[in-house]
């Protein structure tokens, strides 16, 4: 299949200096949060914007105006979030509870606080204005958060005040009966602990379901989160929090060929880009001519500068006639990039970190 940049990000590529790039199209994620966003509010669910998985400012500027609030991670997620508009704010963090940071949250956000241990609990409920939520495992194989078992002594903890749970998105859900699986089992989970619930968060990994027009055999995301609510009581606040969701189809990235040799037989081409330090949670795919009908294909192995034998970017199949373009020193782009990648973005053993670059 095919990969194409969008004509915004080809006119940013064109101008870009030499050394690696992320380019992320702001205008299609405009776009999907807005369709998205109308689904749930069709559906009767809110979507939180997850900082960490695209913690660029102008992004997250888009979720607080386009979705209903952020699910925020460490000290300085939280800490970013003061300087924002009044919105819903979900703080998840494995560490102490700050009470100190949660009520100056509380006291311009609607807050909920995410906790896992006793002691946890036991702080959250000292801070006034803020919710308890206690964060489930999806599964028994889950190191994120506790099992339905312990449930019970985890809300006695909190004195009647947990009154929320959290569950982790777990693996790609691609189907509604999955989701709608995972809203019973934590609403029944939460019932067995003597929980009067009144808000369910059930984490994200939603990218596997289409805006629009799902493909043969899938489903739209509206479909699911039509199938979630209607595992759960109207009366229940029912919450996604989508990370790479945002970023699909908006995401590339960008860096020279720095050398050409052969690879167990094959063409490959040593990238500015580096999977390790520029792509971490992406599925990188070359941009290229889709090829004519009959047409072979050739496969070039492209790979990430850096001296690990990890750094693959991975394989493409190009038109033959294509691998002439992949030049030392020409420019080529990949789609494919999640908001995962700005986080990551590092340098390492004389590989830069890549510049960051929005179009919109």
């Amino acid at each position: 299949m095919s990969v194409a940049a969008t004509p915004a990000v080809a006119r940013a590529v064109a101008a870009l200096p030499p050394g690696p790039a992320l380019i992320y199209d702001l205008g299609v994620v405009r776009t999907r949060m807005v369709r998205a966003h109308a689904a749930a509010h069709a559906a009767g669910v809110e979507l939180l914007y997850a900082v960490k998985a695209f913690p660029l400012p102008d992004a997250v500027a888009l979720a607080v105006e386009h979705l209903d609030g952020l699910d925020v991670a460490g000290p300085e997620e939280q800490a970013a979030a003061l300087a924002l508009p009044s919105t819903t704010v979900s703080v998840t963090w494995p560490g102490e509870v700050d009470r100190a940071a949660l009520a100056a949250l509380a006291a311009r956000h609607r807050v909920t606080v995410v906790c896992e241990t006793r002691d946890q609990v036991a702080a959250a409920t000292t801070v006034a204005g803020v919710a308890v939520a206690v964060r489930l495992a999806e599964g028994a194989d889950s190191r994120f958060g506790v099992g339905a078992d312990e449930l019970r002594a985890l809300a006695a903890a909190g004195d009647g005040r947990v009154r929320a749970l959290h569950v982790h998105g777990g693996p790609l859900a691609t189907s509604t009966a999955t989701l709608a699986q995972r809203a019973r089992r934590a609403y029944a989970a939460a019932a067995d602990a003597g929980i009067a619930l009144e808000q369910l968060d059930l984490g994200g990994s939603l990218q596997g379901f289409a805006l629009e027009h799902a493909t043969s055999g899938g489903a739209t995301l509206a479909d699911a989160l039509r199938a979630a609510r209607a595992e759960v009581p109207a009366a229940v606040r029912l919450l996604f929090e989508p990370g790479r969701l945002w970023t699909e189809g908006a995401g590339f990235a960008s860096g020279r060929v720095l050398a050409a040799r052969e690879v167990g037989g094959r063409p490959a081409r040593v990238l500015e880009l580096s999977r390790l330090c520029h792509l971490r949670w992406s599925t990188p795919r070359l941009v290229a001519p889709p090829p004519r009908p009959g047409e072979s294909r050739a496969t070039v192995v492209l790979l990430g500068a850096t001296c690990c034998e990890d750094d693959v970017i991975g394989d493409a199949r190009v038109p033959p006639e294509h691998v002439g373009a992949l030049a030392v020193g020409a420019r080529v782009i990949v789609a494919g990039v999640s908001g995962y990648a700005v986080g990551w973005n590092r340098a390492f053993a004389g590989v830069p970190a890549a510049r960051v670059v929005t179009v919109a």
